[in-house]
């Protein structure tokens, strides 16, 4: 579709006081600061795992030493997309506006780019409970009671019970995370980062995380989660009632940027219409599950 003098007549005429609308304040960029971001230089990017060695045995006197083999892990790939958006001009309306409105095009899409980043990032989790709607290394969806490790056996990045964010629950969810073992079963030191929230959770995510004391009790008991992580609040996150931590695990949530935003613009020959074009090429999603611990809420 065109914009035309006839779309928006009324920029065509002195006499609007003030344009309203378009200059919102935007939240911070978010996804940032949950997914490690990466640099892609391929049509595909692969993340391979691998394990070390299982536990130690008792070696008899007299008796050889067992040799054991360390595994290939699970593998995730990462396909970049290509995100596009574009606005076309008359030349009789850039010409007529009376107010730079469609000066102000470029930014409006670069805009609508920024929040497609933020939508398609947090759909991973939005997703995480969700079985194939986006399955990582393992195969499973990222939020997942029976995660399968190479060396045998599974591991859960989810309460037993899903439970609404309280103080209790997410001293739970730190002692699963730091409960964390790794391919072969060995444990590992693992901790909470960022605690995730949506805008229904924000006051509730502000008591957890910055009260000297325990929350919603007459008890003097300190509180021991406070400054465990730090709260993000998203209103990207379409279930009001999930609560999401990410751990320091590396590769967890991951993002691979293939190509930086372009803002583009020229003249298509035949119309004259003036054309605005905004693209970005990128790819999220998730290679290890001990990279985020997840509840869906009570």
């Amino acid at each position: 579709m065109t914009i035309s003098s006839g779309s928006f007549a009324e920029l065509l005429w002195p006499g609007i006081r003030e344009i309203w609308g378009i200059a919102y304040k935007d939240w911070e960029a978010l996804y940032p600061q949950i997914f490690t971001v990466k640099k892609s230089d391929k049509a595909f990017e692969k993340e391979q795992g691998v394990t070390g060695f299982p536990l130690a045995s008792i070696k008899q006197q007299g008796s050889p030493v067992s040799f054991v083999d360390p595994y290939q892990g699970y593998q995730e790939e990462y396909v970049p997309t290509v995100y596009a958006i574009g606005g076309s001009v008359t030349r009789e309306m850039f010409e007529d506006d009376q107010y730079n409105y469609i000066n102000q095009l470029p930014r409006l899409l670069a805009r609508s780019m920024r929040q497609t980043e933020e939508t398609t990032h947090f759909n991973v989790l939005n997703n995480a409970f969700t079985a194939g709607a986006s399955a990582g290394a393992d195969g499973v969806a990222l939020a997942s009671a029976s995660h399968p490790l190479v060396g045998g056996g599974t591991q859960s990045n989810i309460p037993d019970t899903a439970s609404d964010l309280t103080m209790t629950s997410f001293e739970t969810a730190c002692t699963d995370i730091m409960d964390f073992v790794d391919e072969q079963g060995l444990r590992m030191f693992a901790k909470p980062r960022v605690l995730v929230v949506g805008t229904s959770l924000w006051a509730t995510g502000e008591k957890i995380m910055g009260t000297d004391r325990a929350v919603g009790s007459a008890d003097n008991d300190i509180n021991v989660v406070r400054g465990k992580a730090k709260l993000l609040v998203s209103p990207w996150l379409t279930d009001q009632d999930a609560w999401h931590t990410i751990t320091d695990v590396p590769n967890g949530l991951v993002s691979y940027l293939r190509w930086a935003e372009q803002l583009d613009r020229d003249n298509e020959f035949s119309t004259q219409n003036l054309q605005f074009i905004a693209t970005k090429r990128w790819s999220q999603g998730f290679t290890d599950h001990r990279g985020s611990y997840h509840s869906q809420g009570a």
